[in-house]
């Protein structure tokens, strides 16, 4: 093995070091041409606290259960230090798809963990803090404090060049998104308004009729079709001025899986970007009135998607 501890996602390699003195540390993703020499290595499945089975889709990039591998000659029997490679993989995988949503929610179902090798997990969400403290705080329903999400909020606000004696973190998100183009990872609100439903019928009896002679490479196909269909569904993220209630509104429409199954074009609403998240997103840009749109993740209550400013 031609490194000391890797952790293989779906699309990349990442690289940690443990110095003689316990010390771990990130080196980063794995640039080289060459795919890393695992050969003798130890092999460590992730935890389970994120699994692509929860999902009805996951975008490809995280559609993985990480891999640790581990050098014969390290030792990662610490208690803390082994909790922390065994978590850190989804983590991982989520800033480097620049999924801010997922990143921050990782980070906060397995806190404890994280916060015991705080400096390291803070460099490796470094790059997506902005994001991530945006779509936690002010993109779900769950209320949480930009202040109460230290890990990102240190360099976050670094970044924003938030100074509170002059201006609200609202308004230095404001400005800083006025000045920056962004990708964003939100989840839907009040879907449970519209009928828009992730699964139709059609997918669901696909597989009925599986032969047990090729189970394996039938399961495979009904896999990659599905994925490809679901990431097919044309998505439209689109400003709502005329909404009587709220001129800030953020309507999302996506087409219906039924109707496409069956041959019909149509757009269905969805859901709305919940109000906080989008009166930052029409301040910023009063003239951009369209945002893309693209799913990362499907479950039964739940629609992620991601956003372009």
């Amino acid at each position: 093995m031609n490194a000391q501890i890797l952790i293989k996602t779906a699309n990349d390699w990442f690289e940690f070091t443990k110095s003689k003195t316990g010390q771990l540390d990130f080196v980063g993703k794995w640039e080289n041409k060459n795919k890393p020499d695992v050969n003798g290595a130890q092999k460590l499945a992730s935890s389970t606290y994120f699994t692509p089975s929860y999902y009805t889709f996951v975008e490809s990039a995280l559609n993985c259960n990480p891999v640790i591998y581990v050098a014969p000659d390290v030792d990662v029997s610490d208690k803390d230090l082994f909790d922390y490679l065994l978590h850190i993989g989804p983590l991982l995988a989520a800033v480097e798809a620049k999924n801010s949503l997922l990143a921050g929610e990782l980070y906060i179902r397995r806190k404890e963990v994280f916060e015991k090798f705080s400096q390291l997990t803070q460099y490796i969400m470094e790059p997506l803090c902005v994001e991530i403290l945006f779509s936690m705080c002010y993109g779900r329903m769950q209320i949480l404090k930009p202040e109460d999400f230290e890990v990102v909020y240190e360099t976050a606000i670094e970044k924003l060049d938030y100074d509170s004696s002059r201006e609200s973190i609202e308004q230095a998100l404001t400005r800083y998104f006025k000045k920056n183009a962004a990708t964003i990872t939100l989840p839907l609100v009040g879907t449970c308004f519209y009928n828009w439903e992730a699964e139709p019928y059609a997918l669901e009896k696909l597989t009925d009729n599986l032969s047990c002679e090729d189970l394996l490479g039938m399961a495979e196909k009904i896999r990659s079709v599905k994925h490809s269909f679901y990431e097919s569904l044309e998505t439209v993220v689109q400003a709502e001025p005329y909404n009587t209630h709220d001129k800030n509104s953020i309507l999302v429409c996506i087409e219906n899986p039924e109707a496409k199954i069956s041959g019909n074009a149509g757009l269905e609403k969805a859901g709305h970007i919940r109000a906080l998240a989008a009166k930052i997103i029409r301040e910023a840009k009063p003239k951009k009135m369209n945002y893309g749109g693209k799913i990362r993740s499907l479950t039964d209550s739940d629609i992620v998607l991601e956003l372009e400013l």
